[in-house]
């Protein structure tokens, strides 16, 4: 083994998951295009990860009967909103609701109560609350929620210098955030790790973590905030991505997806599709 290779030994592997310092990353970067043996290294590390997501989200696939159940959930949700429609349109008409409407609302108030069952029957998967807790906000939590989303996409938009770009250091916002902070491993996705900073979130008064990676191009932020204080699920549109609940929308060309567990919500803001995003936030927790 050669000098430099004893060197970049010790760093192949926190290379491989992304979590090098940006100064390291170009330092390794530069030996592997001089040294073939470790470039092998580098690719078999990456193959076997990439082997082992496939493995364990194939064992994680969603059941045929589960999808059916959520999106028998999410259509009479459709319904509920509709006949809420109804409703409003009949009032400023002075008429009495269409009967065929007030089947549908009956529907919905007991796919409610099936969504309760839902979590507790998969509470291993989706320990959060999902549709119900969406009943619970008000105007003014989601007006205050939806301006708490444009800041977020605000400050993706921006290009800043982060404030810490050593991984190991990012558990330091905590205090300024209030939750857990960690720099979760998206090397797998082709994401590159760049820095984190702490931004303000000023309708609630809060503070959230801003985690920066880039993509092909594209730029990639994870914001890791409370949840109690900001329900995103509130005002985002469910879907379920590898058994876990996930809250999806799109603001002047961007998608935002959020998850949420044990008080910790997860949030990807990117211009990429909502799908993608999706995935990309459900890979944040693992």
């Amino acid at each position: 083994m050669t000098v430099p290779c004893r060197r970049s030994a010790a760093l192949l592997e926190p290379f491989t998951d992304g979590e090098l310092p940006t100064d390291k990353v170009v330092e390794v970067e530069t030996h592997l295009a001089d040294c073939s043996c470790c470039r092998e290294s580098v690719e078999l590390n990456r193959a076997l990860k990439a082997s082992l997501k496939r493995a364990v989200t194939e064992e994680s696939a969603p059941s045929d009967e589960f999808a059916r159940r959520i999106q028998r959930a999410l259509a009479a949700e459709g319904k509920r909103e509709a006949a809420r429609s109804e409703r409003r349109e009949a009032a400023d008409r002075g008429r009495p609701l269409a009967w065929r409407f007030i089947v549908p609302v009956a529907a919905a108030a007991g796919a409610t109560l099936a969504w309760g069952a839902f979590e507790q029957q998969n509470k291993p998967q989706a320990d959060e609350r999902v549709l119900t807790s969406m009943a619970t906000s008000t105007p003014g939590v989601t007006a205050s929620l939806d301006e708490m989303i444009d800041e977020f996409v605000s400050h993706h938009a921006e290009s800043q210098t982060p404030d810490v770009v050593e991984p190991s250091l990012v558990r330091k916002l905590e205090p300024e955030v209030g939750v857990p902070v960690r720099v979760p491993s998206l090397q797998q996705y082709g994401l590159r790790w760049e820095g984190a900073s702490v931004v303000p979130v000023r309708q609630l008064n809060q503070r959230a973590a801003s985690l920066r990676y880039s993509f092909d191009g594209h730029r990639v932020t994870l914001y890791v905030y409370n949840s109690t204080q900001f329900p995103l699920r509130a005002t985002l549109e469910p879907r379920v991505v590898r058994n876990m609940p996930v809250y999806v929308g799109s603001r002047r060309g961007y998608s935002i997806a959020a998850v949420e567990k044990r008080g910790v919500g997860y949030a990807v803001a990117t211009d990429l599709d909502d799908r993608e995003s999706a995935e990309l936030v459900v890979a944040s927790l693992h």
